[in-house]
């Protein structure tokens, strides 16, 4: 015999033990022919294909658990050559040969009867005579593959080695959970079930391929020598987390839930933790396997296999995703969640977007649940100046500003420059700087909410110039405005931040008639700070329902928090009656709603807008924690002519007979009212062919007053009687 020597290579590891496997398949066929001398039948076309009388006899004679001992010669061969491809195999590790079966079998915990049967399966995809082999075995010229029957007579010496074999081959066993194809194993008995390894291991075992075809549409897998970009907020975090599992090195199943909006760090927290381990990260992205439709059961199989071959750190992203739709499938998800982590032996970062306490999977394990936190307005700034500098920015652009205008997430923010930056390419040319509009779009496409769901998206078009109120109440809207702009500073650089735990937005009440200018304000303000601003009507949000109307606001608000949009809650009078005694439930319920929608607003830490016409109807106590008042007084003479001049554009062809000063003083109508009389009188205009003038104003004005039930009679028109019914 050959003086052992260590393996070159895995295909030469290999073959020394295919050496083996043709011995023990050599033994088979001499035992099958002697319980089977040749005969007529052994030239027959169709053996394998048809059970012959003759064979059904023998059969029957044949012993139901019949196991022939080897002789001692083969015995003794076999045993040699074990011993030999040990000894190799040693002299391999110390050389650094890396040799995949052993590897597998070390990782996967194999017993050396295990090890066997992968042996049997990987030999057909090694060289195709093992094809014929086992179909000629298994008197079967379709069987080209092993079954356990077969496994059974190559390597079985006794009932109590068929137990084990038995055992090993459970569909819930290793062998079937990491190697073996399970597709087919339903329509099969047990002895007759194939033992067919799955292509990811057959390359792994083979090396002749990388990577799991499947996992790969929705994972990834990093180096720990790859590069990583430095963590630019929250480093204690990961101080913490290295200081943990360097303490707990002895521990086999550790958890780590961490919880953050997007772009807040956690895949790159999994990374550095991996890196700072020596190991690699399979990350899953849980969003992209589902939307493929990977079911989870296979998803987990195949994720928690690849972690195990590479020895890797495992993460799953978007787990939150998992506690979505109807609580049977939550349940359920969780359940097989909850089974695929018990049997996975090593480090698992779980990411969610949302917080999860994760009571179901706390049990066997450590688990530490982490929240990552968005940066205050200082590091905020700080990030977008630093991650801006490779950028052609438009000068002037107001770092401070955005810092405080977006609440966003490090990777918010590097993504939303680089969706800027293709913005101003695709609308000039690639030497175009990221104007502050381009900026804008990008950062609002980060975002992703379902506000419009309960309430109605309103592009702002009015400008401070269009707005037509007195001075104080304008003063105002613009120091509101000016609190905003400038939070960073009072918040961030001067430590208010420390001082309140809540209340760190703006809220305020427009309190005025009806057309008096308090939507067109709010719009006045979206446009100023360049915010996205939603109209909620509060009498569409209140339920009868106990309950519902706070599970809406909540639904609002928690949308709203995402992108930072200004709230405009109209027909706050729907919710804000007057806070007196309560008399009955309903009242003290509305009182309820109310407490409800206030303390929202404080926690909120954007802008919101209630609309009033009533400003009476709000106690004291309610005033004192809004931030701003402002009454929209009803226009007088002065305020309608202005807003009759600044109605029309430019572009709009005027009869000379038009008497603005005439209009404000004869009629006293809103803002809104006068909006609606213009629009109707251009529209009349439009028809006649002719410019707009005082004919077309008239009958637009009779239109209005005739809307809420109030007549137009020619003595009130002077000089103007004969346009009356014109």
């Amino acid at each position: 015999m050959r003086q052992p020597r260590g393996y070159r290579n895995g295909w030469e590891h290999l073959a020394g033990l295919l050496e083996w496997l043709d011995v023990k398949i050599g033994l088979l066929l001499e035992r099958q022919q002697g319980a089977n001398p040749p005969g007529d039948d052994m030239m027959d076309p169709f053996k394998g294909l048809v059970v012959s009388e003759q064979e059904v006899y023998r059969l029957l004679e044949e012993p139901v658990f019949s196991f022939p001992p080897e002789d001692v010669a083969h015995a003794t061969l076999l045993e040699e050559l074990e011993a030999g491809h040990e000894l190799s195999i040693a002299l391999s590790a110390a050389g650094g040969v890396f040799l995949p079966l052993p590897y597998v079998a070390d990782v996967f915990q194999l017993t050396a009867l295990e090890q066997q049967i992968l042996l049997i399966a990987l030999a057909v995809e090694v060289h195709r005579k093992y094809e014929k082999l086992y179909a000629y075995l298994q008197d079967d010229v379709t069987a080209k593959s092993p079954t356990v029957d077969l496994v059974v007579k190559l390597l079985g010496q006794t009932a109590d080695d068929m137990q084990a074999i038995l055992e090993h081959v459970r569909p819930d066993g290793t062998l079937f959970a990491y190697f073996f194809k399970r597709d087919d194993e339903a329509n099969d008995t047990l002895l007759s079930r194939k033992l067919r390894l799955e292509p990811r291991m057959i390359r792994f075992l083979l090396q002749t391929g990388d990577g799991d075809e499947v996992l790969a549409r929705c994972a990834e897998t990093f180096d720990p020598q790859a590069a990583l970009p430095a963590l630019r907020w929250e480093q204690d975090v990961q101080e913490q987390l290295r200081r943990f599992v360097d303490s707990h090195a002895e521990e086999t199943a550790l958890l780590f839930l961490i919880a953050g909006n997007p772009g807040s760090g956690k895949k790159l927290h999994a990374r550095h933790t991996a890196q700072h381990l020596g190991k690699k990260l399979v990350l899953v992205n849980l969003r992209e396997a589902l939307q493929d439709e990977l079911p989870l059961a296979e998803l987990l199989s195949r994720a928690l296999r690849e972690a195990k071959l590479q020895q890797a750190v495992l993460g799953l992203s978007g787990v939150h995703l998992l506690l979505e739709g109807e609580e049977a499938l939550q349940r359920k998800q969780i359940f097989i969640l909850q089974e695929a982590l018990d049997s996975f032996q090593g480090i698992v970062f779980l990411l969610s977007e949302k917080p999860w306490k994760a009571p179901e999977l706390r049990s066997g394990r450590v688990l530490i649940d982490l929240a990552l936190h968005v940066p205050p307005d200082p590091v905020r700034q700080q990030v977008w100046e630093e991650a801006s500098a490779g950028y052609a920015i438009t000068e002037g652009l107001d770092w401070r500003a955005m810092a405080g205008k977006f609440r966003f997430t490090i990777g918010q923010i590097e993504q939303s420059l680089l969706a800027a930056k293709a913005n101003a390419h695709w609308q000039q040319d690639a030497d175009t700087p990221i104007g502050l509009e381009a900026l804008h779009r990008a950062c609002y496409a980060q975002v992703q909410h379902n506000l419009e769901k309960k309430a109605v998206r309103i592009t702002p078009r009015y400008t401070f110039e269009q707005l037509i109120l007195p001075d104080e109440q304008k003063d105002n809207l613009k120091n509101a405005c000016n609190q905003m702009k400038f939070r960073s500073v009072v918040y961030g650089e001067w430590g208010f931040d420390r001082k309140l735990s809540y209340g760190k937005g703006l809220s305020m009440l427009f309190a005025g008639p009806p057309g008096t200018g308090k939507t067109m304000s709010a719009e006045v303000i979206a446009k100023e700070l360049h915010l996205e601003i939603y109209k909620i009507d509060l009498s569409q949000v209140i339920s009868k329902y106990i309950g519902e109307t706070e599970k809406n606001l909540q639904e609002i608000f928690a949308e709203a928090q995402l992108s930072s949009a200004i709230l405009f809650f109209d027909e706050a009078d729907a919710l804000f009656g007057k806070r007196s005694e309560v008399k009955d439930s309903h009242d003290k319920y509305a009182n309820v709603e109310t407490a409800y929608l206030l303390q929202k607003m404080e926690e909120y830490e954007g802008i919101t807008i209630l609309a009033s016409n009533f400003q009476q109807n709000m106690d004291e106590a309610f005033m004192r924690r809004i931030n701003y008042v402002i009454k929209f007084p009803f226009p007088d003479a002065e305020y309608r002519e202005m807003i009759w001049r600044g109605m029309f554009p430019k572009e709009t062809p005027l009869d000379d007979d038009l008497d603005f000063r005439y209009l404000a003083e004869k009629f006293q109508f809103a803002g809104g009212n006068i909006k609606n009389i213009v629009m109707s009188a251009a529209f009349l205009a439009v028809e006649t062919g002719s410019p707009v003038g005082m004919r077309h104003l008239i009958r637009a004005i009779k239109h209005e007053l005739g809307k809420t039930g109030k007549l137009l009679l020619k003595h009130e028109l002077d000089e103007f009687q004969e346009y009356l019914g014109v």
